[in-house]
């Protein structure tokens, strides 16, 4: 089974992401994939002090939830990439 892993901004409180193992899952049984997203999508909120967390989806899947500084080829920003404020 794999585990999905989550990279984080150093400042980020809260995440939202997809379970690949439960996207997998619907798309070998044939589910709608508007439907699949709905089912795999997990929310929460992680503590600012942590630099490694677990979270589940409601299948069960773990979910890794790593923080990262930004690589430092990406430190000045490019007016190409997508900015997130």
């Amino acid at each position: 089974m794999s585990i999905t892993t989550v990279w984080l901004s150093p400042s980020a409180s809260s995440f939202s992401c997809l379970c690949e193992p439960c996207l997998e899952s619907a798309r070998v049984m044939g589910v709608l994939f508007v439907d699949a997203l709905a089912s795999a999508t997990v929310r929460g909120a992680i503590a600012r002090d942590a630099e490694v967390a677990v979270a589940r989806c409601t299948a069960g899947h773990e979910i890794v939830l790593r923080r990262s500084a930004r690589p430092s080829s990406l430190q000045r920003p490019d007016d190409r990439q997508l900015q997130l404020t």
